[in-house]
């Protein structure tokens, strides 16, 4: 057959010019064998970095997996897959060449099609992106980047298209000549409005000290893939089913109350038990207020919150009675024990951790210094309440008491008043609480405080414990083991057993306070008061780091205090590894400040602040006023910490 010049009548005989008919076609399927090509080179490329740079892969793999959440195997597969794709395009090797140059270089050669060969030599310029889909014909987006707001043309090979237009989406692109190829394909966020996930992005790069958005997504696509289902507002009450209106009033009250001082997740299931609630016993509500104070009550019974409040004070803050607050609570816990011994289930278990992302905007939160103040309600006739957080129903059965019910009720509110009250007054009410009850464990706690030196202060927390190991009884401590801090009787004697601990750790007796601390723990394995964070720097002093490692394997968590322990335990074992480097990248996402301190480029004030905020300065501070000591154990330690942006 003679060659057909693609401006000649076609051989149809319709008259038109061959490129514009019949040629036609054949420039569509020569589009797809392009598209084919493309589809089985991305596919050789995954071959050729399993094949020669396993081992890296799979390492870095290894520490990745100590960064984000995965529940089951089909997440891990995902992950691997996409990690896999990431590390080839973007992560340096130990020559600083990426996987796709050390492909191009062996593999290039061998394409014939000039057209494939050219179109790979152009993939060492990869991009990630996060955008807005704009339109979608057959196989081709057109998007918008959500940080330059460029529209591009992409491509998705041999996969059925099903993202819609105005959706999110967060994928890897390929240069492919005037457009873009997806490698593999984009991942869609239909209910994640663009605007709140490029805003995440943007705020996560600020907070890691990036330069732009694109770099952060670029070196951190991983993380970002894994928390971005995680972003986002909370439920939509108009959009729930509710059996009356007068109910959806109150949740809508709830939310309006709470949305700015809770994270949503908590909020949320503050709205959820109301919903369960309302579906199993329908009431007839005149006021509100009742409801979403009492609502609001439960919830600081079952979710891990900094502060809680008492019926008393919700009473005034609603303008409702502390009565009628605890007998809907009452109410509520009856008719909800199912879901709520579900729910401290998963907010309690023992080897549970924390679900907040890394950049959950959490409230302000005591330094630690503070943590486990009085917050336990007061009991003035407000009937039952949920005493143990761990969905196990314990009775406490009490020794005999040698103290009236009487006193020992006036002397915890003395205490009560005590908390809220400096200087002298304030240990005025504690001596006041003593002696109504000598078995008074805070009074022991607040009296320390005044104390000229750490021995005198010990013997008073020595006293406490005591008084607390009497008024408790020895059955109550076999029965209870594990779910102490659920239980609202526990806490002046935990509270000050710690104090006891740190006391015994400033004195230098490092071995009597691990052995304080382990027995926090054991007593209340999810560790409200954050032992767990002056036993980690215990197990180091001591250099018992298989105990530290497993300590943070214990209790695992997207925070700077656990992200730079790790980096810190893995420089007192291993020095300047690798890993080292990983964890530190990872560290100052969640707070860039921390190394301003551990350097010495900023110097630690004389007091340490009363409460830090997660990723701010102060919460820096916190870390290196309890940690600094660790670090500068670690030779050319700011050498290696200045080379590294």
């Amino acid at each position: 057959m003679e060659k057909i010049n693609r401006n000649d009548p076609c051989p149809c005989g319709s008259g038109k010019k061959y490129k514009k008919c019949c040629g036609e076609s054949e420039a569509v399927s020569i589009t797809q064998i392009i598209e084919n090509e493309i589809d089985e080179l991305q596919k050789q490329l995954l071959h050729f970095a399993y094949y020669h740079y396993g081992n890296e892969i799979h390492e870095d793999f290894e520490i990745l997996e100590t960064m984000i959440d995965i529940e089951n195997e089909q997440e891990q597969e995902f992950y691997e897959l996409i990690h896999v794709i990431w590390f080839s395009l973007f992560e340096g090797l130990d020559d600083g060449k990426t996987i796709i140059e050390k492909f191009i270089t062996v593999e290039g050669g061998k394409i014939k099609r000039p057209k494939l060969k050219q179109i790979l030599q152009t993939w060492t310029s990869a991009r990630t992106i996060a955008g807005k889909v704009l339109s979608v014909e057959n196989n081709k987006l057109m998007v918008e980047d959500g940080f330059t707001l460029e529209q591009l043309e992409t491509v998705i090979t041999n996969v059925p298209i099903t993202i819609e237009e105005g959706s999110f989406f967060i994928g890897i692109i390929l240069p492919y000549e005037q457009s873009y190829v997806f490698f593999p394909s984009p991942f869609d966020l239909p209910e994640l409005k663009p605007e709140h996930a490029f805003s995440y992005i943007e705020d996560s790069s600020h907070d890691a000290d990036y330069d732009s958005p694109q770099e952060y997504l670029t070196d951190f696509f991983m993380e970002v893939l894994s928390e971005l289902p995680m972003v986002g507002g909370m439920l939509e009450v108009d959009e729930m089913d509710w059996p009356a209106p007068i109910y959806k009033e109150v949740a809508d009250l709830f939310k309006k109350r709470l949305e700015l001082l809770l994270p949503p997740p908590i909020v949320d299931t503050g709205i959820i038990l109301w919903m369960n609630f309302c579906k199993k016993k329908q009431k007839r509500i005149q006021n509100p207020n009742i409801y979403v104070a009492a609502l609001q009550y439960l919830l600081s019974t079952i979710a891990p919150m900094e502060e809680m409040v008492t019926q008393k004070e919700l009473a005034k803050q609603y303008s409702v009675s502390a009565g009628s607050i605890s007998s809907i609570v009452s109410e509520l816990e009856s008719e909800l024990a199912e879901e709520i011994a579900e729910l401290i289930g998963l907010v309690y278990g023992v080897n549970e951790t924390s679900d907040m992302p890394a950049k959950e905007k959490a409230p302000v939160i005591p330094f630690p210094k503070n943590r486990g103040s009085m917050n336990e309600e007061r009991h003035e006739g407000t009937g039952p309440i949920v005493q143990t957080l761990t969905g196990a129903d314990h009775a406490h059965k009490k020794t005999a008491r040698k103290v009236s019910r009487r006193d020992e009720e006036r002397a915890r509110n003395l205490i009560y008043d005590a908390y809220k009250s400096d200087g002298k007054q304030r240990y005025k009410f504690a001596e006041e609480a003593l002696k109504l009850n000598p078995n008074c464990i805070d009074a022991y706690v607040i009296l320390a405080e005044k104390t000229n030196s750490l021995e005198e202060a010990i013997l008073l927390y020595e006293k406490g414990i005591k008084a607390g190991e009497r008024e408790l009884g020895k059955s109550f401590f076999k029965e209870n083991t594990g779910y102490f801090w659920g239980l609202i009787e526990t806490r002046p004697f935990m509270r000050a057993k710690l104090h006891y601990a740190e006391a015994l750790s400033l004195l230098g007796k490092k071995h009597e306070a691990v052995e304080q601390y382990e027995e926090l723990l054991e007593l209340n394995p999810m560790d409200n008061q954050g032992v767990r964070y002056s036993l980690f720097v215990a197990y180091v002093d001591l250099e018992e780091y298989k105990k530290a490692g497993h300590l943070l394997q214990q209790y695992e968590e997207a925070s700077a205090q656990y992200l730079y322990n790790k980096l810190l335990l893995e420089l007192h074992e291993n020095s300047f590894t690798k890993e080292a480097e990983m964890f530190l990248k990872a560290a100052k996402t969640v707070n860039k400040h921390v190394i301003a301190y551990l350097t010495g480029k900023k110097r630690l004030p004389a007091y340490p602040p009363d409460y830090y905020g997660f990723g701010d300065e102060n919460e820096a501070i916190v870390y290196a006023d309890m940690h600094l000591h660790l670090w500068r154990k670690i030779d050319r330690l700011q050498e290696w910490l200045k080379g590294r942006k």
